[in-house]
C-alpha cells in the first residue's frame, strides 16, 4: 500500500510540473503574454523542446527506479492528450492544425529526453533540436500566416475582388467603382477584437504618411456584431484618436472577401485586384513596393 501511495504521489507530481511548463509556454508561444514578460514567442519554442527534454531525463533519472521508465512517459503522455483533448474541445480544427507545430515539439522534447537518457548520446537531441530551431527563426510565423491567411507571406495570386459596398460615418457609398484607379489598404476588425485595436497605432502611423497621397486610400473596414450599438464602429475610434476613416461593412462582404481572421489587411491595386492579403507589417512592405513601382 505504501509503495502504492508513494508511486501516485510521483506520477501526480511528474503530471503536475509537465502540465505546469507545457501550459505556460503554450500561453507564451501563442499569445500576448510573451510581450508582458519580455520574451520572444518564437524562441519559446525552443524553451519548450529543452524544458521538456530536461524534464524528461531528470525524472527518469530520478524516478526509474522507483516507477519505471514506462510510468513516466506515460504520465506525460496524458499530459499532451489532456492538452490536445482540452484544445479540441474549446477550438476549431484550422486553429489545432496551426498550432500543431507546438505539439510536435512538446513530443520531440520527451522524445530526446528518454533517448538522451537511455542511448547517452548527445546527436539525437540535437537532431530533434531542429525543428523547434527552424520554427523559432521564422518557420513558425510563415506557418501560422499560411493557415490564417491561405499564402506564407502575403503576397496571394492577383484575383479581381468581389464586388462590395462599404459605408462611411456620413452614410456614403464606398465601393469597387468609386475607388477604382487607387491603391487600397483595408484593414478588416470588429470591436471586441483586441488584437485589432493593438494594431491601430500602426494603421494610424501608415494613414498619417500617406494621407496626402491622392493614389492611397486607408480604411478600417468593421465587422458588425450582434452586441455592437448604432455608430459604435466609429465613436470608438474617434475616442481613442485615431483619425483614419472607417468604413461599415457586413458579414456578407467579409465571406466575399474571403475574411476570415481578425485582423486582417488586403490590398487592392488600381485595376481593382487583390495582390496583398496578411498581416499589416508585411501589407506595409507591399503597399511601399507598388508606390515606388
Amino acid at each position: 500500500m505504501k509503495k502504492y501511495l508513494v508511486n501516485s504521489l510521483i506520477a501526480l507530481l511528474i503530471f503536475v510540473v509537465t502540465a505546469s511548463f507545457t501550459l505556460l509556454f503554450f500561453a507564451i508561444s501563442q499569445g500576448s503574454f510573451s510581450k508582458s514578460i519580455g520574451l520572444n514567442k518564437s524562441l519559446s519554442l525552443i524553451i519548450v523542446f529543452l524544458v521538456l527534454f530536461f524534464i524528461s531525463w531528470l525524472f527518469l533519472f530520478w524516478f526509474k527506479k522507483i516507477i519505471g521508465s514506462n510510468v513516466v512517459l506515460i504520465t506525460m503522455s496524458i499530459v499532451f492528450l489532456a492538452l490536445v483533448i482540452l484544445n479540441l474541445s474549446a477550438a476549431t480544427i484550422k486553429y489545432t492544425v496551426k498550432i500543431s507545430p507546438f505539439y510536435i515539439i512538446w513530443i520531440s522534447g520527451v522524445v530526446a529526453g528518454y533517448l538522451f537518457y537511455t542511448k547517452k548520446k548527445y546527436l539525437i537531441p540535437i537532431i530533434l533540436l531542429v525543428f523547434p530551431t527552424l520554427m523559432a527563426i521564422g518557420g513558425n510565423n510563415l506557418w501560422t500566416h499560411r493557415i490564417e491567411y491561405g499564402n506564407w507571406t502575403g503576397e496571394v495570386v492577383i484575383q479581381k475582388v468581389a464586388p462590395f459596398q462599404l459605408y462611411d460615418k456620413a452614410g456614403e457609398v464606398i465601393n469597387n467603382e468609386s475607388l477604382k484607379g487607387k491603391l487600397i489598404l483595408f484593414d478588416f476588425w470588429f470591436i471586441s477584437c483586441g488584437p485589432c485595436w493593438k494594431k491601430f497605432p500602426e494603421v494610424q502611423r501608415i494613414y498619417e504618411k500617406h494621407k496626402t497621397n491622392p493614389l492611397v486610400q486607408i480604411y478600417a473596414v468593421n465587422r458588425p456584431m450582434k452586441r455592437d450599438k448604432t455608430g459604435e464602429l466609429f465613436s470608438r475610434i474617434e475616442d481613442k484618436g485615431y483619425s483614419f476613416p472607417v468604413l461599415a461593412g457586413t458579414q456578407e462582404i467579409m465571406d466575399a472577401l474571403n475574411v476570415y481572421k481578425y485582423p486582417t489587411v488586403m490590398i487592392i491595386n488600381q485595376n481593382g485586384e487583390m495582390v496583398f492579403m496578411g498581416e499589416l507589417e508585411a501589407a506595409e512592405k507591399k503597399l511601399e513596393l507598388l508606390l515606388n513601382k
